[in-house]
């Protein structure tokens, strides 16, 4: 299974350059992007893998640059959501060149925003009694002195491998401002726990998976997301060129085969695979 998730995840980094592309020349076009662009993109998304991975290595360094440009240019832009087609035409290329499908809503439900600041948040404890030392990397961020919004991590008492890596790849989201969370919370609360998400700088061509383990930050700190030491720093998402500007996706992945961690999509990177 490990050896599986591993293929699907660089497969979907070698597409990546290719997709991109098209996303890129979106922001210049007129914001009322047309159903017919859509409609288009669905039939090649059935026809163009191949091409994809030529125009890939065809790319140059400079269209390369000037694609991620467009991109910055979303996540600089207000804290939010797209306007409706430039959202669905961007997950229509994400989820191509990714090789999984990403969403701004799934099954119904979002977060109040897609698009937004990513603040720095600490290690959470996984289990009663966790300590600082006890976990592998960036020890200066500190331990919250509160447990995260779901509990602890562990499963029927054990600290498994998988809680590990969720605790290290982690979100906090702020699901108190949900305009159904009171209302809804019992069917909401375990809907959210651990879901899976990706983390996308374009401004340094970094993306990470992790899951929603905590609810935050606060309205008035004005960011709209948090990340875990580990998402924040191989994210590098408090990099100069950043400015904790990211977007925030789910990841439709019911059978788990995803794994969790950073995902490096400079050009570089993907011409190496």
């Amino acid at each position: 299974m490990k050896k599986q998730k591993t293929t699907a995840f660089k497969n979907g980094s070698q597409q990546l350059v290719a997709g991109l592309a098209v996303a890129g020349q979106m922001a210049m076009m007129n914001p009322q992007i047309r159903n017919e662009l859509v409609l288009d993109k669905a039939i090649y998304a059935k026809t163009g893998h191949e091409k994809n991975k030529d125009l890939a290595f065809d790319l140059s360094a400079t269209e390369y640059q000037e694609i991620m440009a467009k991109l910055t240019s979303f996540v600089n832009g207000p804290a939010g959501h797209l306007e409706t087609e430039t959202q669905l035409y961007l997950e229509q290329q994400l989820s191509l060149i990714l090789g999984f499908d990403v969403r701004h809503e799934l099954e119904g439900k979002k977060l109040n925003h897609s698009i937004g600041i990513m603040g720095a948040e600490q290690h959470l404890m996984r289990y009663p009694g966790d300590s600082l030392d006890q976990h592998d990397a960036y020890r200066e961020a500190g331990l919250a002195s509160n447990r995260g919004a779901f509990s602890w991590f562990t499963e029927a008492g054990e600290l498994t491998q998988e809680a590990i890596l969720r605790e290290k790849y982690y979100f906090a989201v702020q699901l108190m401002y949900l305009p159904n969370w009171n209302q809804d919370y019992p069917e909401l609360k375990p809907w959210y726990k651990y879901r899976k998400m990706i983390m996308i700088n374009p401004s340094e061509q970094m993306a990470v998976v992790g899951v929603i383990a905590d609810a935050g930050p606060a309205a008035w700190v004005q960011k709209q997301f948090g990340g875990s030491p580990e998402v924040i720093r191989e994210g590098k998402v408090w990099s100069n060129n950043t400015r904790g500007r990211v977007f925030l996706l789910f990841v439709d992945d019911p059978e788990d085969q995803i794994p969790l961690g950073p995902l490096d999509i400079s050009l570089e990177a993907l011409m190496a695979h």
